[in-house]
């Protein structure tokens, strides 16, 4: 830009501005206005607001007040007080209060904006909120993991040098007495398997967790004495189920974890024992009963060895059955606190204050709370300056969701879903606007919707601002847009059947020349409009895309105007920007990166209603 351009547009706005307040005649009086009730930001669940503040003037009989367009009365110490309708389904309601010095025709706005709706304390939780939701394709396929969590040992209850059998009379001389008798101890080498597996269901308030244990070996050694010989044997059995059922509740200490217990003691049965001998003279006929009492002898020890192993240690003590804990562990991994909350750059705390089995699978509900923590850490924000700290967020009564085996709006089987409140969501959006979430400086915008963004110019906006046209047509201009409250999902679909409707309040925009302070326009926007998601497979993001805008859903409220256009002509600007704006807010949004679980990743199954929630159901399957 050629420097002898730059004063234009700064010296249009600066003759503009001495016109306004009178400068370039007589002296302006002092002059102020103030509103003191309510506050910016102020949630009410009446249906009115009282809205008071001060006008301060040498001469009061010369200012015309309105609040929100309707001409309000002055008392005679420049105090006014009048009460406005709220619109719950609005949720962010203007007060827009205007005072004109008559005299001069000089104009004070302020404009604050009153919260419709319950809220949420900043650092409280919004109850029941969040659901995590496992089905039992999700379980079949953490099956193998779990499994490698326990450490089944079987060498460890049957090892080498346990005496099995002592002094059995295996020669039986009748009256003659006891011609030989045996011994039985375990051999080396030790016991072992082939392998084992997990197979877990979920019923009705319980979870059934079989393991399966395949080709047990186990050596032994017959010691005879007198004429009872000694030998060698090998005991198989091929297959032994152990039968366990788990109980799956919130833990009384670390609520965010769950406690899995073992409900009574677990079931052993054996398939297909057998023996074969592997040295000696054993298989003659005289010591054929011995055979059947080492297996019958050495089954139930085995077995009572397994379920003294598999056992809860301490009942309802602190310690866990082996199965238990290795569902408890795996469980523990499938969790979306801590990961999410470092991804998003803030606070998140999910406590369970319930775990809900049925036959389909296993829910997962926790209360929600999210909050801006400030730092370089991780979960740590860094926000620019100016950014608002916020007392509260809006609550949505909701009720939790139920699930089945299918998807609720699609009817597609899933693995593994999440679901969030509106409530916990906007508690989301208010962390993230107080972390520096929609802080947009605009050059480029699609101001036709060609596709293609142009330079933001004067000449760009001199159709819709004609004062502009007397400055360099090349002229770069700024497009500032700052929010000052939190964006909140209402817990509607949005206006063209969006999965949400989102509302904004309360957000600043801005026009001026860069190198320059001067703002020339500035305003306060409220708009509603669609918000829409979609799951990113590669990334492994859920995706919000800002839609479309409800028509003649825009508030806007002009709050400097120093270049003295007609308000109605800038009004009609930034609603004729507003769409076009609507990428930029919306890729200021970011994405929501969700963790991989146990080591796999998350595949798309559908992004959905889940009752009054938002939910997302994915598969999990093996990360590339």
């Amino acid at each position: 830009m050629h420097a002898r351009t730059r004063p234009a547009l700064l010296g249009l706005a600066l003759l503009a501005f001495v016109s306004q307040m009178g400068l370039g005649g007589c002296r302006t009086r002092p002059f102020t206005l103030s509103v003191t009730t309510p506050l910016h930001g102020e949630f009410s669940t009446a249906g009115t607001a009282l809205v008071e503040g001060w006008v301060t003037n040498q001469n009061l009989a010369n200012i015309a007040l309105f609040v929100n367009g309707v001409a309000t009365t002055l008392g005679g110490n420049g105090f006014y007080s009048t009460s406005i309708t709220l619109d719950t389904a609005k949720v962010f309601n203007p007060v827009f209060v205007q005072a004109r010095d008559l005299s001069n025709n000089q104009l004070l706005t302020q404009r604050v904006v009153v919260i419709a709706g319950q809220s949420v304390a900043d650092g409280a939780f919004s109850l029941d909120s969040v659901a995590l939701r496992l089905n039992d394709s999700g379980l079949d396929t953490v099956e193998p993991l779990i499994s490698s969590l326990v450490d089944l040992d079987i060498a460890s209850l049957l090892p080498p040098g346990t005496e099995v059998i002592s002094g059995f009379c295996a020669i039986d001389g009748g009256f003659l007495g006891c011609f030989g008798r045996v011994d039985v101890v375990i051999a080396n080498p030790e016991p072992t398997f082939t392998g084992f597996a997990l197979d877990v269901d979920s019923m009705t308030n319980f979870v059934a967790g079989d393991v399966i244990i395949n080709n047990i070996l186990v050596h032994a050694n017959i010691n005879g004495s007198g004429i009872a010989p000694s030998c060698g044997m090998r005991l198989t059995a091929d297959q032994l189920t152990i039968i366990g059922d788990y109980t799956l509740d919130p833990d009384a200490i670390d609520p965010t974890v769950i406690d899995v217990n073992l409900s009574g003691s677990p079931g052993v049965l054996f398939g297909g024992f057998d023996n074969e001998f592997t040295s000696g003279l054993c298989d003659f006929p005289l010591i054929g009963d011995l055979i059947q009492l080492i297996i019958g002898d050495v089954e139930p020890i085995v077995t009572n060895g397994l379920v003294g192993f598999l056992a809860d240690p301490d009942g309802s003590g602190p310690l866990d059955a082996p199965i238990a804990d290795g569902i408890e562990v795996a469980l523990a991994d499938i969790q979306i606190s801590g990961p999410i909350g470092e991804g998003l750059g803030v606070n998140l705390e999910t406590p369970l204050f319930d775990v809900v089995e049925d036959t389909a699978g296993i829910t997962l509900e926790s209360d929600g709370r999210i909050t801006a923590d400030f730092g370089t850490g991780p979960g740590q924000c860094d926000p620019p300056a100016g950014t608002p700290d916020l007392l509260a967020s809006l609550h949505v009564p909701e009720t939790f969701p139920t699930f089945g085996a299918t998807t609720p709006v699609s009817g597609l089987p899933y693995g593994l879903g999440i679901s969030i409140s509106s409530s916990a969501f906007n508690q989301l959006l208010k962390a993230q606007i107080e972390c520096g979430l929609l802080q947009i400086d605009i050059t480029e915008i699609d101001l036709l919707g060609t596709g293609t963004p142009v330079p933001v110019t004067a000449g760009e906006l001199t159709l819709l601002v004609p004062e502009l046209g007397g400055a360099d047509p090349a002229t770069p201009l700024i497009i500032q847009i700052r929010p000052t409250l939190a964006p909140v999902l209402t817990g509607n679909p949005g206006p063209a059947g969006e999965l949400a409707e989102l509302r904004v309040g309360g957000l600043a925009v801005s026009i001026f020349e860069p190198g320059f302070q001067q703002t020339m326009v500035a305003a306060q926007v409220d708009f509603g409009a669609g918000l829409a998601f979609n799951f990113d497979n590669m990334t492994g993001e859920l995706v919000p895309t800002i839609a479309s805008v409800g028509a003649g859903d825009i508030d806007v409220g002009i709050t400097q105007n120093l270049i003295m256009t007609n308000p109605g002509t800038l009004t009609f600007l930034l609603e004729a920007l507003l769409p076009a704006l609507l990428p930029s807010i919306g890729d200021t949004l970011g994405s929501f990166p969700l963790p991989d679980f146990l080591g796999l990743s998350l595949q798309s199954v559908a992004v959905e209603e889940s009752g009054d929630f938002v939910g997302l159901f994915v598969d999990l399957v093996p990360a590339p």
